[in-house]
């Protein structure tokens, strides 16, 4: 067993890097390296046969998932059969595999380098031989001098492609590396013989081209996978692996597998819950904004049950009475559709391997069938033959066409602050035809604004601010961010507590006040200025009972929402609006935003069966949100959108993350993905049409070996180039129009319909 890996057995660092499920059982989130077809699959499933259940590899990300048991069989071994069959796991919890995946990639890097130098040299010392205008001694120098350059190209650079040609034929599959390695050994190895024999055409420039070429291809669209991953594991990384449990009156940091129902936890100030329980302090604001998409901190008091995942942002630690932990929490229940929904995901990411798969069989028998032709009629005839039609049919174009266009895309889109974290994405974008938005977050800025003060005494609007973000300033909570930031710099409150009752009470300038609901100083009678919009979120200040203002907060439309929903909907596209919020609240969103279907209140559960309706009737459905409350419905969504600053759990599943704070990248994105679509048809098209000439040329012996391999070169560069032509089209002028606002707009869909004035 090597040491590296039976570290992981170790429960402290198991705890770390798995999660646990019922029955002793535990599940691990692996990266593997070497993943590039469906045969690579296939190869990793069996490696972890007999020793895991339920595995799940992702060949997009290059990831494997999977239960295991740890009394049975330990994690180290399951790690230790995908290291030997030679897919290299990192353990994705752990920094190192940031770490290790940086010098993966400088390796492939310094492969590309080597085959790029190896490759110039090669083909600048072998052109003269094709037309015969040196000395014969001169000659021969240059042809040991090829094999000399040939040999690191081949072995170093192409080591990738030989070992995993290697693993598909010793689990009986053809993929697409198997003809890549083929036609670069027959080529380097009857090179060498044929220098050693002192006469007969080379083709070690083909050899060395086409490991330059693929190496350049796949290096760039694992960079683009390594981008999005590395971000997953910074942002993974930061999640509590403990609680503070009471025992014995004082506190103590366990792990979140030891809690069990019956404990007492406490939470600090901005801290999130670990398990769902019961309140046992006088009352407690929460922001559940990740859970349920409410916009607003919500007020529980004693014994309210709380979920976990919620955020204490109240001036005080808390005290919570467990009643499930582990994987009985409302956070596990929506993991687990999570998962169910990736698994439901159709394997569009495979047809172009299938494809391959067919072709690639089909040139290794048309290979065999022209040697087996030649052979009695002239030998070395034969083996140019068999040289000529491998190499001239080499995939090399048909394997580059989409990864090439993948990558050019990718680099692209994470220029302009779009990281493409499943480049399959990019082939259902075309085809959008609806697209589902949550709210808070997303449409929505993530904090609130100050929008209106109404002093309803002798206060002015700036001192009664003063006074609100003077008593606000000690807590977390976004209200009361949004009153400090509005008053800027502000005297210090004292004596600062949460009222049991709802609100907070402190001092200011020697002098009580309270800051809370309108409703408890009775305004919210009709006529009343807290009634006047319901989807602000309003704030009351008294003294002594007494009312003195009002303020008035919302969580405002991001600015460049309307702009993106308008090229959106210009483009054909269905919007739809599904929120946990209010329904004021989203009424009032959806008539802004003239988004024509919205429900409210919904859970993570009526958000993912919205989209199995639609995607049920033929809909090719985006999903766009923040919160982890999202994730499910972007993990079964045909393109899952993640906001920059939401939930590691969405960004984790989502096929497209934002890193900009910003949706002007969703037109970027369908602007991309709709020229990428073209460049793969153009791609796809040209690599099929030269086949379909080059390999009767080849097989009749037509074609010889030097002009079948400087035409599988000029047929992967034209590849490449058509793929680095995929750009963001110059900007438009906008004619600066808002989106309609009328209630016409907003016909009654959804779960009900937005009739009413506060629409």
């Amino acid at each position: 067993m090597d040491p590296r890996w039976q570290t992981y057995d170790r429960p402290e660092l198991l705890e770390a890097v798995s999660t646990p499920l019922a029955g002793g059982r535990r599940e691990v989130l692996l990266a593997v390296d070497g993943v590039h077809c469906g045969a690579c699959v296939r190869g990793v499933e069996r490696a972890l046969a007999g020793v895991a259940s339920d595995v799940r590899v992702n060949l997009a990300s290059r990831t494997v998932e999977f239960v295991f048991a740890p009394q049975a069989v330990p994690l180290s071994e399951a790690i230790e059969r995908l290291d030997r069959a030679g897919y290299r796991p990192q353990v994705l919890a752990q920094d190192q595999a940031v770490q290790a995946g940086q010098r993966e990639r400088r390796a492939a890097l310094a492969r590309v380098g080597v085959a790029v130098i190896c490759a110039m040299q090669v083909m600048m010392l072998a052109w003269p031989e094709y037309f015969d205008v040196i000395d014969p001694g001169v000659s021969q120098l240059l042809r040991w001098t090829q094999w000399l350059l040939a040999t690191p190209a081949v072995f170093y650079s192409g080591w990738p492609f030989l070992a995993a040609a290697w693993r598909s034929l010793r689990d009986r599959s053809l993929g697409m590396d198997v003809p890549v390695a083929a036609s670069i050994l027959i080529a380097y190895f009857a090179s060498a013989w044929r220098v050693m024999a002192g006469e007969g055409a080379l083709y070690f420039d083909a050899a060395t081209m086409f490991v330059m070429l693929l190496g350049t291809g796949r290096y760039l669209e694992g960079r683009s996978r390594a981008l999005a991953g590395e971000r997953l594991r910074l942002l993974a990384g930061r999640r509590a692996l403990t609680a503070v449990r009471i025992e014995d009156g004082e506190p103590r940091n366990v792990p979140l597998i030891a809690l069990q129902a019956g404990d007492v936890v406490r939470v600090a100030p901005g801290e999130a819950l670990p398990a769902d329980g019961q309140l046992l302090d006088a009352a407690a604001d929460l922001d559940e904004a990740l859970l349920s998409g409410e916009s607003h901190p919500v007020r529980h008091l004693r014994d309210a049950r709380l979920l976990a995942g919620s955020l204490n942002v109240g001036a005080r630690a808390i005290d919570l009475k467990v009643s499930n932990a582990g994987n009985a929490t409302r956070l596990a229940a929506i993991t687990r559709l999570l998962q169910e929904a990736q698994r439901d995901k159709p394997p569009a990411q495979l047809l172009a391997d299938r494809i391959a798969g067919r072709f690639v069989l089909a040139v290794l028998l048309l290979a065999l069938a022209a040697t087996a032709w030649w052979w009695p009629r002239d030998p070395e005839q034969a083996l140019n033959v068999l040289l000529a039609v491998l190499v001239v049919s080499c995939p090399c174009a048909l394997s580059l066409a989409m990864p090439a266009v993948y990558a050019a895309a990718s680099s692209r889109l994470a220029a302009a602050g779009v990281l493409l974290a499943h480049p399959s994405a990019l082939a259902r974008l075309p085809h959008l035809s609806h697209a589902l938005f949550d709210k808070t977050g997303t449409l929505t800025e993530a904090s609130l604004r100050l929008v209106a003060v109404r002093p309803l005494a002798e206060l002015g609007d700036a001192e009664a601010l003063a006074i609100a973000a003077a008593l606000e300033q000690p807590l977390q909570h976004p209200i009361a961010r949004a009153l400090v930031a509005a008053a800027g710099r502000v005297a210090p409150a004292t004596e600062v507590e949460l009222d049991p009752q709802g609100g907070v009470l402190g001092k200011v300038a020697g002098q009580g006040y309270w800051l809370g609901a309108p409703e408890r100083l009775g305004l919210v009678a009709e006529g009343q200025p807290a009634s006047a919009d319901a989807a602000n979120t309003w704030v009351a200040l008294a003294r002594e009972g007494r009312a003195l203002a009002l303020f008035g907060l919302a969580a405002q439309p991001r600015p460049d929402a309307a702009a993106a929903l308008a090229a959106l909907r210009q483009e054909g596209v269905s919007l739809q609006l599904a929120s946990g919020d209010s329904e004021a609240a989203v009424r009032q969103l959806a008539r802004q935003l003239g988004i024509a279907e919205a429900q409210w209140r919904q859970t993570p559960e009526q958000k993912l069966t919205s989209l199995r309706a639609l995607q049920q009737q033929g809909a090719v459905v985006m999903a766009v949100g923040d919160g982890i409350n999202d994730a499910p419905l972007l993990a079964a969504a045909d393109i899952g959108i993640a906001m920059p600053g939401g939930a590691a759990l969405a960004q984790a599943r989502a096929d497209v993350i934002l890193t900009g704070d910003s949706l002007a990248g969703l037109r970027l994105l369908r602007q991309v993905a709709a020229q990428a679509a073209r460049r793969v048809r153009e791609n796809l098209g040209w690599a099929l049409g030269y086949n379909l000439v080059m390999l009767p040329l080849a097989f009749s012996g037509a074609l010889t070996p030097w002009l079948a391999a400087l035409g599988m070169s000029i047929s992967s560069l034209l590849v490449v180039a058509n793929a680095l032509r995929v750009a963001p089209p110059a900007p438009q002028k906008t004619s600066g129009r808002s989106p309609p606002t009328n209630e016409a707009a907003v016909p009654a869909t959804g779960i009900a319909s937005c009739k009413s004035s506060t629409c």
